[in-house]
C-alpha cells in the first residue's frame, strides 16, 4: 500500500496539515508544510540530500488500537529520519553526529506527538534539527 497523497491532508488539532505516513517514504520537496504523521509500526521517514533545500517535520501519530483510527494508541511506535548515506543530522540531540546513522523516537519512550523537524540548508555535513518533542536518540 503506497503512501496517501497529500492531496488527502487534514488538519491536526492543533491546526497544522498534516498526511498520514502509512510505509518507509522519501521526503520531496512537494511534502514541506505537511507534517509527516508517522502512524505505522517502526517508522523510517529518509530525508533527501542537503542539496534539496526543505523543512520538513516528522510527527509520531502513533499504531492505532485494534478497530480504531490513528492516534488513538495510548503510546507511540519507534520512528526512525535517516539521512542520505553522506550526511550527518546535526544538533538537537545529544552525542555527535555520524554520517548515515538515523535519528530515532524509540518505541520505549515514544509518545503520540513527539516530532522532529528537519532544515535542509545546503550545509555540506547534513540537515539540522530545528525543533524537537519527546525523547530522541541518535543510531549507535
Amino acid at each position: 500500500m503506497a503512501n496517501p497523497a497529500n492531496s488527502t491532508a487534514y488538519r491536526l488539532t492543533d491546526g497544522r496539515i498534516a498526511v498520514n505516513v502509512t510505509e518507509a517514504k522519501t521526503l520531496t520537496v512537494a511534502d514541506q508544510g505537511y507534517v509527516q504523521n508517522v502512524i505505522y509500526a517502526n517508522g523510517v521517514v529518509s530525508v533527501p540530500a542537503t542539496a534539496t533545500a526543505g523543512q520538513w517535520t516528522v510527527r509520531n501519530g502513533g499504531v492505532p488500537k485494534t478497530g480504531a483510527p490513528a492516534g488513538t494508541g495510548d503510546n507511540g511506535n519507534a520512528i526512525s529520519v535517516s539521512p542520505v548515506a553522506a550526511d550527518a543530522i546535526e544538533g538537537g540531540v545529544t552525542g555527535t553526529a555520524v554520517d548515515n546513522k538515523d535519528l530515532i523516537n524509540t518505541a520505549a519512550t515514544a509518545r503520540v506527538g513527539d516530532e522532529v523537524t528537519i532544515l535542509n540548508n545546503g550545509r555540506t555535513e547534513g540537515p539540522s534539527v530545528v525543533a524537537l518533542k519527546g525523547v530522541w536518540a541518535r543510531e549507535a
